[in-house]
């Protein structure tokens, strides 16, 4: 219907097609645009979960992650913490870089769950850590923060002190999604390396 309407000329055709572009693109920024803040379960721990199906079997499933695991982190035996084929379940503990105003990387868990035809990853117990200091463990605080900066932009009447609130909630907002970011590329590089094809 729509191809009927715009394609009467190769400008319309040329519009329509990155109007498209940009409203899937954009549909896909909002599935994990979290507003600065980091996700959270029902149980109010950070989680971030990704799924997959690709058309192998438990056994090949095992070995690509594993592979991906040593592609990614250089040493799989060093980065994974256990490694249970029978249940399907493989966790991983390890390091990735942020862009953070208090920290250089984030500690995490990764698990992965799989069986034929079928993966399920979940990355939890986030750790910001700084060469200047002991790591700190991340939680549904960094949204509090959020919050609560929000509320003082929302309620401060002076302009100087207004300013200085709006520009600390969008250095916090920054913060949240640089981790954001990191995070959901590392599913997406898994992703990627899992429902690719098979390594010859």
């Amino acid at each position: 219907m729509f191809s009927t309407i715009f394609a009467r000329s190769p400008i319309q055709h040329f519009v329509l097609k990155h109007f498209l572009l940009f409203a899937l693109l954009t549909a896909a920024t909002h599935t994990f645009a979290q507003d600065g803040r980091l996700p959270l379960d029902s149980k109010n721990n950070i989680s971030y979960t990704d799924s997959g199906q690709p058309r192998l079997s438990k056994t090949e499933l095992h070995e690509k992650v594993k592979a991906w695991v040593d592609k990614k982190f250089g040493n799989a035996q060093n980065a994974i913490t256990s490694d249970d084929t029978q249940a399907g379940i493989i966790l991983i503990t390890s390091y990735i870089p942020v862009i953070h105003s208090d920290y250089q990387y984030i500690r995490f868990d990764l698990g992965v769950q799989y069986k034929d035809n079928q993966y399920d990853a979940r990355i939890t117990t986030l750790d910001g850590v700084s060469a200047e200091h002991s790591p700190v463990r991340l939680n549904a605080k960094e949204n509090d923060a959020i919050t609560a900066k929000e509320q003082i932009v929302k309620t401060e009447s002076n302009r100087k002190k207004r300013k200085e609130a709006e520009q600390a909630l969008q250095s916090a907002k920054a913060d949240n999604d640089g981790i954001n970011a990191s995070l959901y590329n590392l599913l997406g590089d898994l992703k990627t390396y899992m429902t690719g094809p098979k390594a010859e």
